[in-house]
């Protein structure tokens, strides 16, 4: 009987929360997160525990009012319905991926503890409710990995920390005058990456007791870019959410990547709202891939993690319209794919690269179709189609590593080059910044595009074709894109000004000199 406390505890912990105020619902949420807890020792070991400690603090840092806030019948009908459909949904995945012989109401208390999680976040009372469902969410994506692929003590307490990153992104800001310093570092420390990427010796994974770190070529080379967007958010005091986003990247423990991915949409959906729910429906989707290959069943899991990857990548590009989810998590979750990708076999690449190109089609056509209809347009054509060669190139396994190269431009100049106001014209930066962002070399522009299309050709012709056709776009999009990329009043921007065009300029360089010496 003791398996089915953890089930009981988390259903009087949810009435509890939904029907009281103040320091009862708070210790009713707490009694949700010891239930979630409780199933995870019950589930892998003792030592999983740890998890509860993050969690926990993030409940403590969120007290509750003590009255209750003012709702109506609409709003009531919507948070019933919203948290019966998530538990719904909750239940339908534990049954679908069962956790050994275990009961299955043990092992779906930590799928309801997403569903409490996505809930709150949907359907917010207040706004220390929102960021409560955000704290639960990331919990829920730690716990439900780590059970899947467990790990020591010290990486799952890591894991469950992560869900401190919502108040961190509320809260945390760097002061004004120490910006362009840890900006500096920031750069510094991408430069130190990507000389050891390239020349540096092959590192081997280290671990510091079970909190296992991998820092091959391919995984430096995605942390320096990374750690060059990040410099360019002093505008809001939240480079350190770069350190998060290279967390996710050198972590080993798929529970850790993951819940630090899911902490890093946390902070940037914080600073900025609009297309938030695509990017946490991105994550989870992408987060169930390591939970389909450990629970589920081989002969379809391969086929659906390929789509999830696919999937996931289009929600989150559909998503990263401008702040710091262009900046940082555009970059962070593309990489990941990426080094994912390489698991694929090469059916379900195929089926990767079909979906991709659907994707990129849907990516191009939305902005399209609301200029038709008379609506107003925000999104730019160009990132748009810049967006659609990012995902055929990312499906492109060819056999000199265009593909990959190609989206290693392409994220630089998403993600770098194209963050900051444009200049006025009569400045002498504005020269280079309009050559940076041109699609003729010396830019990042042109050789990713160009990379993109090459790649796209050895997968498939047809891919290969849309690709030149997206290119051949790309020369008309100024003529759709008048409307001026004005900054929004919280848009990363960068201190040190010539950043983007320096890195720009050099991108574009840089492959010229490699296909020459290749002789293509």
């Amino acid at each position: 009987m003791i398996v089915y406390f953890p089930f009981l505890l988390f259903a009087a912990g949810t009435l509890v929360a939904y029907g009281s105020t103040g320091l009862r619902r708070q210790a009713a949420t707490i009694a949700t997160v010891a239930a979630s807890g409780w199933s995870l020792v019950l589930l892998v070991d003792p030592g999983s525990g740890t998890w509860a400690i993050g969690p926990v603090v993030a409940t403590l840092l969120l007290p509750r009012a003590g009255q209750r806030a003012q709702s109506n019948f609409e709003g009531l009908t919507r948070r019933v319905v919203t948290l019966a459909v998530a538990v719904l949904v909750a239940l339908f995945l534990a049954t679908r991926l069962p956790i050994g012989e275990n009961p299955i109401l043990l092992s779906a208390v930590p799928w309801l503890l997403g569903a409490l999680g996505t809930a709150w976040f949907v359907s917010p009372i207040d706004e220390p409710e929102r960021l409560q469902g955000q704290a639960l969410m990331i919990a829920a994506v730690a716990v439900l990995i780590l059970i899947a692929v467990p790990t020591g003590p010290l990486t799952t307490g890591v894991a469950g920390a992560m869900a401190l990153m919502p108040i961190a992104g509320e809260r945390g800001r760097i002061p004004g005058r120490l910006r362009p310093a840890f900006s500096g570092v920031l750069l510094l420390a991408a430069g130190a990456a990507a000389a050891l990427a390239v020349v540096g010796p092959a590192i081997r994974p280290f671990s510091m007791d079970d909190l296992s770190f991998d820092v091959g070529g391919p995984v430096l080379l995605a942390t320096a870019i990374v750690l060059v967007a990040g410099s360019a958010v002093s505008a809001v005091g939240a480079e350190w959410a770069a350190l998060v986003a290279v967390l996710a990247l050198i972590a080993s423990a798929p529970g850790l990547r993951w819940s630090a991915l899911a902490a890093l949409v946390a902070v940037a959906t914080g600073l900025e709202r609009s297309a938030e729910r695509p990017a946490w429906l991105a994550v989870g989707v992408l987060s169930a891939v390591p939970v389909l290959q450990a629970l589920a069943s081989p002969s379809w899991s391969a086929r659906v993690q390929a789509v999830a990857l696919a999937v996931g990548l289009v929600l989150t590009l559909l998503a990263a319209t401008t702040g710091m989810r262009r900046v940082l998590v555009l970059p962070a979750i593309t990489l990941s794919v990426m080094l994912a990708l390489s698991s694929l076999s090469t059916s379900n690449l195929v089926r990767f690269q079909w979906i991709a190109a659907f994707g990129a089609a849907l990516l191009i056509a939305q902005p399209l179709l609301t200029m038709l209809i008379g609506g107003s347009r925000r999104e730019v054509i160009r990132d748009r189609l810049l967006f659609g060669l990012l995902l055929l190139a990312i499906g492109a396994r060819d056999s000199l590593g265009l593909g990959e190269l190609a989206v290693v431009l392409l994220l630089v100049d998403l993600a770098i080059v194209r963050i900051d106001h444009l200049p006025a014209a009569s400045d002498r930066v504005a020269r280079m910044v309009f050559l940076a962002r041109s699609n003729w070399p010396p830019s990042a522009t042109f050789a990713g595009a160009t990379l993109a299309v090459i790649g796209a050709l050895q997968a498939s012709l047809v891919l290969g074709l849309l690709a030149a056709i997206m290119l051949a776009a790309l020369q008309l999009a100024p003529l759709l894109d008048r409307h001026a990329l004005a900054p929004g009043p919280e848009r990363p921007r960068s201190s040190l000004r010539w950043i983007g065009p320096v890195v720009s300029i050099a991108c574009g360089i840089a492959p010229a000199l490699v296909l020459r010496m290749l002789r293509l």
